[in-house]
């Protein structure tokens, strides 16, 4: 019985795109930043559009709405909504994004100061919106203005954060 309930609790630990499974890349180098997406949180912000939050923290809803203490590591990726009601998004970097636009940044912070941030220059999304408010990442692949590398990922199924 014991083994039983510390493998379900083992297995309720599991984060998006954990590598157990084979699933999705988890590790990523921008630039100086080590990055390993524990998990993330779709956001839907009060002007409309969504947000795409993925963090190196064991929970990014919380993350949002408190300060780590220690260093944390942020993507975020604010989507437009096409007009023609598909759920794809061009990576670009106008500070408002147009319908079918995405726009975003990596940020390292420390007890809610600043360390580093590189803007998000190209790249694309794609997701798709589930029955249970939940949203798949079904791709994503970003590169960053000023850093080498790209987070490139899929199959991520963030749960809807209101902060």
């Amino acid at each position: 019985m014991r083994g039983a309930l510390i493998a379900a609790f083992l297995l309720a630990c599991d984060t998006p795109g954990s590598r157990q499974g084979g699933g999705p890349p988890v590790d990523f180098t921008i630039g100086a930043l080590a990055f390993h997406l524990s998990s993330g949180v779709t956001v839907a912000p009060a002007g409309g559009g969504m947000t795409f939050d993925l963090s190196d923290q064991a929970d990014t809803c919380m993350a949002l709405q408190l300060v780590p203490v220690q260093p944390e590591i942020l993507f975020s990726l604010h989507v437009s909504l096409p007009t023609d009601g598909s759920t794809r998004a061009t990576v670009v970097t106008t500070p408002v994004p147009g319908p079918g636009q995405a726009t975003g940044s990596i940020t390292q912070s420390t007890g809610g100061n600043q360390d580093a941030q590189f803007a998000a220059s190209d790249g694309s999304v794609s997701w798709t919106a589930n029955a249970d408010g939940s949203t798949t990442i079904d791709s994503i692949d970003v590169g960053f203005a000023g850093a080498a590398g790209r987070l490139t990922t899929y199959g991520l199924t963030l749960s809807a954060c209101t902060p």
